[in-house]
């Protein structure tokens, strides 16, 4: 009988002390994995009361921070303290999953050196009918979304196929997928939003792939930790992400249509509405950030081996279902 795997799950800590503890506390339930949780303390509100409980456990290490970087630094912190030959699980402080969701995402792995990833079929908590994501995908305009969100589950995506790449608020990794002999760690200018799609576009210039795992089922309480930012400051860090992204990892022609096209649509915001301050703040940080990327870009590797068509074919046909004023399936009004 072979040992259960040995998989460390980083979780960045933002939402509630009930909802950590759902989140935590379903991890500990799971079977068929060995298992070790490593509870980030993002700089919170609440000053870690909701990682108290869980101090001084045998299963779980609460790390706190210094400062709140953002979820993609308080997961590079979660991840200097995984057991460094452990299968690495992401998970959202305000998910839960099923007892053999982690092992069915280890399993998933399997011997093929090409799949760094899998992506788990995530639901709506609050509509557990619909779904959250299964994986993530990108548009040759840069906008990214959830794969798949707001819709019932009817086996769009078969057991194994191939996906973009994981979202990550719910995915499984091999052991060396963020040292930097592969894919490397988040990348930290983004803050919050887009660090995935960045991780996934460098993964697949490098040949690597995400497959989905759709039989692993995860509950996630779409952006719990993140709405009390409010709408504005969302929108406005996301179309700055946006831009960075494009910057840093499309072909330079794309990336400068890209631009082109978000400065007409701001352009035409500022003087519409809404979000006039957001969207000249966000051009505004881009501008700023655009040198770091384009040095980041630099050191990306030439070679595309996966060609940008095939990439952004994963988002035909998909326009994502949700609604961000009421945080429920269904679009914006």
């Amino acid at each position: 009988m072979t040992s259960p795997a040995v998989t460390t799950v980083v979780v960045v800590h933002g939402s509630g002390a009930a909802t950590v503890r759902a989140c935590v506390q379903s991890l500990l339930d799971s079977v068929g994995v060995d298992m070790f949780v490593v509870l980030v303390d993002n700089a919170s509100p609440d000053a870690g009361a909701a990682c108290a409980p869980w101090l001084g456990h045998q299963r779980v290490r609460v790390i706190t921070a210094a400062r709140n970087g953002g979820f993609a630094a308080g997961v590079n912190i979660g991840l200097g303290h995984r057991r460094r030959s452990d299968l690495i699980c992401l998970l959202n402080d305000d998910a839960t999953v099923e007892p053999s969701t982690i092992a069915r995402c280890v399993d998933a792995l399997g011997d093929d050196a090409s799949v760094i990833a899998v992506a788990p079929r995530v639901m709506l908590a609050d509509q557990p009918d619909l779904i959250d994501s299964i994986g993530v995908v990108v548009r040759p305009n840069a906008e990214a979304f959830n794969a798949f969100i707001g819709q019932p589950w009817a086996a769009q995506v078969a057991n194994g196929a191939d996906v973009l790449g994981p979202c990550f608020g719910a995915a499984v990794f091999r052991s060396d997928a963020f040292d930097s002999t592969a894919v490397g760690p988040l990348d930290e200018r983004y803050r919050l939003y887009y660090e995935d799609i960045d991780w996934a576009l460098r993964a697949r210039r490098m040949g690597l792939r995400t497959i989905a795992v759709t039989d692993a089922v995860v509950f996630h309480q779409h952006a719990a930790s993140t709405r009390l930012l409010g709408e504005p400051t969302r929108y406005e860090l996301v179309q700055r992400n946006l831009l960075l992204c494009a910057s840093k990892n499309f072909p330079a022609a794309a990336a400068v249509r890209v631009w082109c096209s978000r400065l007409v649509v701001h352009a035409k915001g500022i003087i519409k509405g809404p979000y006039r301050a957001q969207r000249i703040s966000a051009i505004a940080r881009a501008l700023w950030g655009l040198p770091s990327a384009l040095l980041a870009r630099r050191h990306l590797p030439r070679q595309r081996i996966t060609d940008d068509a095939a990439l952004f074919a994963y988002a035909t046909g998909l326009e994502p279902n949700f609604n961000t004023d009421t945080y429920r399936a269904g679009t914006n009004s």
